[in-house]
């Protein structure tokens, strides 16, 4: 089916596979109510037009990941003695999230030298995939196939002991139809921006440039942002138009046609309290496939307030990913250095609770509700074994005598453990008198023993 489009992205021919006919934007500034049947949102029909299909108006959407992958424990002492990147405090991170409680599990910033950055173009462009150009955070990419360059963003965060977590992320608009936005929603769909993430892993795990791992283990989560080309007036029924093609996007079905119109439903008004703010105007929906927002391109004035939005509910679901890597590696993290464990746990507890209400704001309460449901992340504290649980709870009355400034500190440790040295005190204690009672013990039934023989 050829697809032709105007106004704001300009026309554009497009080939719609397995469809003929054609759609034109014939009744776009007719009012709704002279409109042909089916031709609401500004479409007319020709034969072959499949009413399965979403009227999607075309144009562009911009994408970001959250990438993130369990290292291990020895991560943090590794990060923090290398000379190939910085590692600085980040205690503004989760302020946008409207989280200000000092007892919080804060991420630290990583920053790449321009070694690391150029080890990465080398590694691109031997690849025969394409080029990279820059020596920065900035990286410019050309695919072999392209004649155009794509900016990506890369932002680096730490999260205690072993989690690392990249935010890829674009300056350009992509995609011109709901085939390509499936296309470029998977981060291995841009091949040479993948490259880079994986030479970023590869180098922070090895702490070198030359032998470093490749082929890391990761998971990529993406945030797209809409701009669609209407006005605010005809977006809600935009919106029920599309429903079923829009909830298929954030959770990554292809077959959004076949799927029972029950399932889109259920998503939208699993994310109805994350839209309070602009309910007539934009919608976001967040789940543990990614997060969409979209919004109409023109009668608005309040899209700068909606990427906004978008962004903190872009960090929300990165917290929502560590967190749930802390709790799965929790017996990793313990054996690696209990003391070390039992604080992180203390840290991130409380948002690891489902009725945690942290976030000042009222769409953040509701989006980390929502997605601490979406994760299970109170089945994961649970599944923490209780006596690990016992022991950070016991600590708790050393915890509260540290500064706030040391619970994100990068020597934090050393803080931790001079105030919990009672504690650790009274456990060696505690175990070498339990040792002496069992040994006595031991001898009395030893005796008892020896005795009853000669009776």
């Amino acid at each position: 089916m050829q697809v032709i489009r105007r106004g704001h992205c300009g026309q554009r021919k497009l080939n719609r596979a397995g469809n003929s006919g054609k759609i034109s934007l014939a009744f776009r500034n007719q009012p709704v109510k002279n409109r042909p049947v089916g031709a609401k949102m500004g479409w007319s029909f020709g034969s072959g037009f499949d009413p399965r299909r979403p009227r999607y108006l075309g144009c562009h959407m911009i994408h970001s990941w959250i990438v993130t992958s369990w290292i291990g424990p020895s991560l943090e002492e590794g990060l923090t003695r290398s000379d190939l990147w910085t590692v600085s405090e980040n205690p503004g991170f989760l302020k946008p999230l409207g989280i200000t409680s000092d007892r919080s599990y804060r991420p630290w910033l990583v920053q790449p030298k321009l070694e690391v950055w150029q080890e990465i173009c080398r590694r691109v462009n031997k690849s025969g995939k394409g080029r990279a150009i820059g020596r920065s955070a900035q990286l410019r990419f050309e695919g072999k196939e392209s004649s155009s360059l794509r900016q990506y963003n890369f932002a680096l965060r730490f999260y205690r002991p072993g989690t690392l977590c990249i935010e890829v992320s674009m300056t350009d608009s992509i995609g011109e139809s709901i085939d390509d936005f499936f296309a470029s929603r998977d981060l291995s769909s841009h091949s040479l921006a993948s490259i880079a993430v994986d030479t970023l892993i590869g180098i922070i795990t090895s702490h070198q440039l030359k032998g470093y791992p490749t082929s890391n283990s990761y998971a990529a989560k993406p945030a797209m942002v809409y701009a669609a080309p209407i006005d605010v007036k005809e977006f809600e029924v935009w919106k029920l138009e599309n429903t079923n093609a829009l909830a298929g996007l954030l959770i990554n079905n292809r077959h959004f046609e076949s799927a029972d119109e029950s399932l889109a439903q259920k998503i939208f008004d699993r994310n109805q309290d994350l839209d309070i703010k602009y309910a007539k105007s934009a919608f976001s929906m967040a789940s543990k496939q990614g997060v969409l927002t979209v919004y109409p391109q023109t009668g608005t004035d309040l899209a700068e307030d909606i990427n906004r939005e978008h962004r903190r509910r872009f960090r929300f679901l990165e917290y929502a990913l560590v967190l749930q890597k802390f709790s799965e590696n929790y017996q990793e993290i313990h054996q690696s250095d209990q003391c070390r464990a039992a604080f992180l746990l203390y840290l991130s507890s409380p948002f690891l609770r489902e009725d945690a209400n942290l976030p000042r704001t009222v769409t953040g309460s509701n989006t980390w509700k929502l997605l601490a449901r979406e994760f299970a992340l109170q089945r994961s504290l649970e599944a923490i074994e209780k006596v690990h649980l016992e022991q950070s709870q016991a600590q708790e009355k050393y915890y509260v005598q540290l500064s706030p400034e040391v619970y994100g500190s990068l020597n934090y440790m050393a803080e931790v453990r001079r105030v919990t040295r009672p504690y650790r005190s009274w456990l060696r204690k505690d175990f070498s008198d339990k040792k002496i009672i069992l040994g006595i013990l031991g001898l009395i039934a030893a005796a008892i023993g020896a005795a009853a023989k000669f009776l």
